[in-house]
């Protein structure tokens, strides 16, 4: 699978088109649910489509080292950037680095205040690019602002890299619960509901295996012929 982005960039991964991609082969081969093996820039995914139409994604084990990221913000927990700052605007935003074989910003508080996702509205458009073509991330980043609900339940607002704002981001809703669970603002224990603009994820780091798996749903939109 090659993903490219609205401005043309390429980028490693996508959780939300591997889920699309995993219906729609199943969709073409008329198999019933089962797993497959899908080659990524960020190495091989596991989707398996279900019995009642939901995709659940193997989406491999987070890099949490901040070179690998990348990043150049100071490691604060080993060689992890969580809850770093960093200044934006005149603001301080507490940044958590995780990548999923594309690299993730992750923010849970400004200024000392929790996000609220309604007061993030307006301002996404402009700041969110503030934050991918910072200097601190090499290779650009996707950015998530997080709101905590309870534990196991976040909202999210996502800018991201190559694409600006959009209604999900399945790597992104990994990168989050992972970013949220290392600040202790969420259980590892329970599967977490992230919700997004364009509906909800349930996300589970594993404790068994280290894994994040991802698992939501994906339809058909529309059918078409492209002639060249």
């Amino acid at each position: 699978m090659r993903i490219f982005n609205s401005d043309g960039s390429e980028p490693e991964m996508c959780g939300n088109g591997i889920r699309c991609l995993a219906k729609f082969v199943a969709d073409v081969d008329k198999a019933a649910p089962r797993k497959y093996k899908i080659h990524t820039l960020a190495g091989l995914i596991q989707p398996e489509l279900l019995a009642d139409g939901q995709v659940r994604v193997d989406m491999g084990k987070p890099i949490l080292e901040g070179a690998k990221v990348p990043t150049t913000l100071v490691p604060t927990q080993g060689s992890t950037v969580v809850c770093q700052d960093l200044a934006v605007d005149g603001k301080i935003y507490k940044v958590t680095c995780v990548s999923m074989g594309n690299p993730h910003a992750v923010i849970y508080s400004c200024d000392g205040r929790a996000i609220k996702i309604d007061d993030l509205d307006k301002e996404l458009v402009t700041l969110g690019p503030k934050f991918e073509r910072n200097a601190v991330f090499p290779a650009r980043t996707n950015t998530e602002f997080v709101e905590v609900l309870n534990r196991s339940h976040v909202r999210m607002v996502v800018w991201e890299r190559g694409a600006g704002r959009t209604l999900a981001c399945g790597t992104g809703a990994c990168a989050l619960v992972v970013a949220g669970i290392l600040e202790g603002r969420l259980d590892r224990e329970r599967t977490c509901r992230v919700d997004l603009p364009g509906g909800p994820l349930q996300i589970e780091w594993s404790t068994a295996d280290n894994h994040i798996y991802m698992t939501g749903p994906a339809e058909v939109v529309f059918n078409g012929t492209v002639r060249t």
